[in-house]
């Protein structure tokens, strides 16, 4: 069913409206690599079907009379599956690099806003009797963890299964977030102040009874606000500052078990060891070219989702915030430990809460403004780390093995997109780069490579490669134009 017209809710209206710039499109794009190609029949009724149970799959944007407000979810006028799902054989036996390249050129390319915002292409014909799903989305309908869990609409627990995978079933068996008690208080401050508006009259209503702590918590939940708002100056990366609308994707694994390893030896958490992986790696790559920085600012996507909250709608904040770059030769803890103490200080934050009532307030200005504001808060950021949460236990589609989950989501103005995935035993990493700011993306991605090695190469790390764990990561790189 494709459910009534409704409005969008402000952080997915959001999403939809900043695309009056390019540079800030909002395309979240996957590669799910397969043991072998799926049955087409059956992957076709397995989308059918999930197109019927959610009515997102089946609705269009329907924009206001006036260039303010929100748009609404619309049902289409007509919903052909066979342009949403499509199959194509690449020659030869070409490897991920192949499938890499269609997906960046698949991702540049516009959606159709008279149809639904989502395309599947299944690429059979690679290497080893391998295939893969190219899926891509509008980030207006979906954020990554809401992505993951749609996906597991069309999943099965086994190869020869004839039913579908309940969400509810398959959530539990997702990666959980790998520090718990920063989660809870996320969950925490999202129920205390779901809505800018309500907090602040909560606040003012506060002080006029005790004066001096309400007035405390009002500034300090003020000057969150302003932090999540405050224009960002120049990009701090001296070479990375070109902007178009340009992608190239690349992508390799690395173990989970010994990235979570360095990061319980550092004392932080796996996203920890995650941004200190990607932050040594972009130090790499500069200094490879001759430069060096102290300094990188980076935007988070900080999950506040929580049991209940519709599929079909974002559920994060991007926080932006300034990470220290180590030197070569520094501990590697050191660097997991610092971005530690940044990241708990915004989880544990106000700012959290805010995002709802903040994206009510900018849905009243004209479009073009908010455009413009978002350009302000993200095109001079260099880089963006998102963390999903996949699969933990083996899956199937379409009888069909999944062998690997690659996320590209958007750079959204920023010089690159560093994307985490945890599948099985392996941590797949997908790169969205723009090469108007990184114009030697295979040395980008070696040096990210690097970058999870350097990580990796604590105490623990060493002790597990010791038992027989791979050295560093297995490399597979991929373009666009």
């Amino acid at each position: 069913m494709t459910g009534q017209a409704a409005p969008m809710q402000p952080a997915d209206s959001i999403l939809w409206r900043i695309e009056r710039d390019a540079v800030l499109r909002s395309t979240i794009t996957a590669v799910t690599l397969l043991d072998r190609t799926p049955d087409w029949s059956r992957l076709r009724h397995r989308t059918g079907a999930a197109a019927d149970t959610i009515s997102r799959l089946r609705q269009v944007v329907a924009e206001p009379i006036w260039p303010v407000g929100s748009p609404h979810w619309s049902p289409a006028d007509e919903f052909d599956l066979d342009y949403h799902l499509r199959q194509l054989s690449l020659p030869g036996e070409p490897g991920l690099d192949a499938v890499l390249d269609f997906a960046a050129r698949e991702a540049m390319k516009g959606f159709d806003h008279t149809r639904p915002l989502w395309e599947f292409t299944l690429v059979s014909g690679l290497s080893g009797g391998q295939a893969a799903l190219v899926e891509k989305f509008h980030h207006a309908v979906t954020d990554g963890l809401g992505g993951m869990q749609l996906a597991l609409q069309m999943l099965d627990a086994s190869r020869d299964a004839a039913d579908l995978v309940a969400a509810v079933r398959g959530r539990g068996e997702l990666h959980a977030p790998s520090n718990g008690r920063p989660l809870r208080r996320t969950i925490a401050a999202a129920r205390a102040a779901a809505a800018l508006d309500a907090d602040l009259v909560r606040a003012v209503i506060r002080a006029g009874t005790t004066p001096v702590r309400s007035t405390r918590e009002l500034l300090d939940t003020a000057r969150w606000a302003a932090r999540l708002l405050a224009p960002s100056g120049a990009p701090l990366s001296p070479l990375m500052l070109g902007r178009s609308t340009r992608l190239r994707f690349a992508a390799f694994d690395t173990d989970l078990d010994r990235l979570r390893q360095a990061a319980h030896h550092a004392g932080g958490s796996l996203n920890d060891a995650f941004v200190a992986a990607v932050v040594a790696g972009l130090r790499r790559y500069l200094e490879t070219q001759g430069a060096s920085v102290s300094r990188l600012r980076m935007t988070l996507p900080v999950s506040i989702r929580r049991p209940g909250d519709p599929l079909e709608q974002n559920r994060f904040t991007p926080v932006r915030f300034v990470v220290p770059v180590l030197a070569s030769g520094e501990s590697p803890a050191l660097a997991v430990q610092a971005i530690s103490t940044i990241i708990r200080s915004w989880r544990a934050s106000p700012a959290l809460g805010l995002s709802d009532g903040l994206a009510r307030l900018l849905n009243a200005l004209p479009t073009e403004a908010v455009s413009r504001v978002f350009g302000s808060l993200l095109k001079n950021v260099d880089f963006v780390a998102t963390n999903v949460p996949g699969l933990a236990v083996p899956y199937y589609l379409a009888g069909a093995k999944l062998v690997g989950q690659y996320a590209f989501a958007p750079p959204s103005g920023a010089a690159l997109n560093v994307a985490l995935v945890s599948h099985l035993e392996r941590v797949c990493v997908g790169v969205n780069m723009d090469p108007a700011a990184v114009t030697d993306t295979p040395l980008m991605t070696r040096s990210l490579e690097d970058g999870f090695a350097e990580v990796l190469e604590s105490r623990v790390a060493r002790h597990a490669a010791a038992h027989g764990r791979p050295a560093r990561p297995r490399a597979k790189g991929g373009g666009g134009s």
